[in-house]
C-alpha cells in the first residue's frame, strides 16, 4: 500500500491532530506514522507474517530515544 495511504497523515488538519496526540501521549508522530503504515501494508494478508517484529523493533526505538 502507497505511503500516505492514510488520510490523516495527507492533510495539515489531521497532521496537526496526530501531533497533538502525540504530544499527549509522549511519542514521536513519526513513530506513530511508521506503525500505521506497516500495518496498512499488511491490509488483506491472511497472515500477517513480521509484522510483530517490525512494530516491536519500533517499540524498542521509541525507548530508546525517552
Amino acid at each position: 500500500m502507497a505511503k500516505n495511504a492514510v488520510v490523516l497523515f495527507s492533510t495539515k488538519e489531521g497532521e496537526a491532530l496526530v501531533r497533538k496526540h502525540c504530544r499527549a501521549a509522549g511519542i514521536r508522530p513519526a513513530d506513530l506514522k511508521e506503525l500505521v503504515e506497516i500495518e496498512a501494508e499488511q491490509v488483506g494478508r491472511m497472515r500477517k507474517r513480521g509484522l510483530h517484529d517490525q512494530f516491536q523493533e519500533i517499540i524498542d526505538r521509541m525507548g530508546e530515544d525517552a
